[in-house]
């Protein structure tokens, strides 16, 4: 059966962590770096980037789909984005976030299916406590962070959705978790384990194994897997499996600036 092809979608970004312990979503210190206002967080812009292959592929894209996004412009509360799609016979579909003004906020492919078989075998299976590790002028350690869990109810997901706007009837009907959900979990992991200050997610690639169904205990592992400097920002690099009552449902790349340059 030959799937539909995702449409554009347009949706007015909300910043929805105004009260966050991450203060790169507050007003105030934000322009202390630089942005004209508070950032809405990136796991929210993943989620608006979702909506077009979820709508168009349903549960197939949240079984064995792949997402990867990558954030190169700010988006601020109120900003009118629209996700692009652009489908290719010949590989991955592309995807662009561009604001009001046509510029790109992020950048990504999307796929129905994955082609790469998730090697699940290198997190870490028996669950260890997160160490609050500090943000000194040492790099952060390679190796596995502190694992995490969160129960989420169904009420709890429904005011998700509504905080994104989200209209895609497969999570109401089906009571399964969104991607931007999911992904909260492993910017957890960092925010658990490290002991940050202002900080920002720049990337992404999500791989979907199985759709996670609501209400259910989510658990996260991770795995550091570099550091590095660019511009003075020090960037960290983790894998994180997150799964659904033991199931695995999302495999994911994460990157982020852990320490910000004038920080």
């Amino acid at each position: 059966m030959t799937l539909p092809a995702p449409a554009a979608y347009k949706v007015r970004a909300r910043n929805l962590a105004p009260d966050s312990a991450n203060k790169i979503h507050d007003d105030d210190v934000a322009r202390q770096f630089g942005f004209s206002g508070a950032l809405v967080p990136g796991v929210d812009v993943f989620a608006y980037a979702s909506h077009p292959f979820v709508a168009a592929w349903g549960l197939d894209f949240l079984s064995h789909g792949r997402l990867a996004a990558r954030f190169r412009r700010p988006v601020y509360d109120g900003d009118e984005i629209t996700v692009s799609v652009v489908v290719s016979s010949e590989g991955p579909t592309e995807v662009v976030v561009a604001g009001a003004d046509g510029e790109p906020r992020a950048l990504g492919q999307a796929s129905e299916r994955s082609s790469d078989e998730t090697d699940l075998s290198r997190f870490v299976t028996t669950p260890a406590r997160p160490t609050l590790l500090p943000t000194g002028p040492e790099p952060l350690p390679l190796g596995p962070l502190g694992s995490i869990e969160e129960p989420v109810d169904v009420a709890r997901h429904d005011a998700y959705l509504a905080g994104i706007d989200e209209s895609v009837p497969i999570y109401r009907e089906e009571n399964v978790a969104h991607p931007g959900a999911l992904m909260r979990l492993v910017n957890d992991l960092l925010v658990r384990n490290v002991d940050l200050g202002p900080w920002i997610h720049t990337a992404s690639d999500a791989t979907f194994l199985a759709p996670a169904r609501l209400p259910a205990l989510l658990t996260a592992d991770g795995i550091v897997t570099a550091v590095f400097e660019r511009n003075g920002h020090h960037y960290v690099e983790y894998d994180a499996l997150v799964r659904c009552e033991g199931v695995a449902v999302m495999a994911v790349h994460h990157t982020a600036i852990y320490r910000l340059a004038s920080s």
